[in-house]
């Protein structure tokens, strides 16, 4: 997989969910579920960052396509 430049290496719940083109709500579950693997830079506390490639695999496992514009 071949990602575009100028992606962040930590996208927000906002920013995966424009990219995917759902509800922060549906990507916030996800989150919440571990079916979207993310960290924080404060264990427990604050926001939760996704990896490009994490939001790659979360999408082809589910058969979404990635708007990759949205984040540039």
């Amino acid at each position: 997989m071949t990602l575009p430049e100028g992606i962040p290496q930590g996208l927000t719940t906002g920013e995966v969910a424009r990219a995917l083109h759902l509800k922060e709500e549906t990507v916030k579950r996800a989150l919440t579920s571990g079916a979207l693997p993310s960290w924080q830079i404060v264990e427990g506390r604050g926001w939760r960052y996704v990896t490009p490639e994490a939001l790659a695999s979360y999408a082809a496992a589910r058969g979404l396509s990635v708007d990759w514009e949205e984040l540039l």
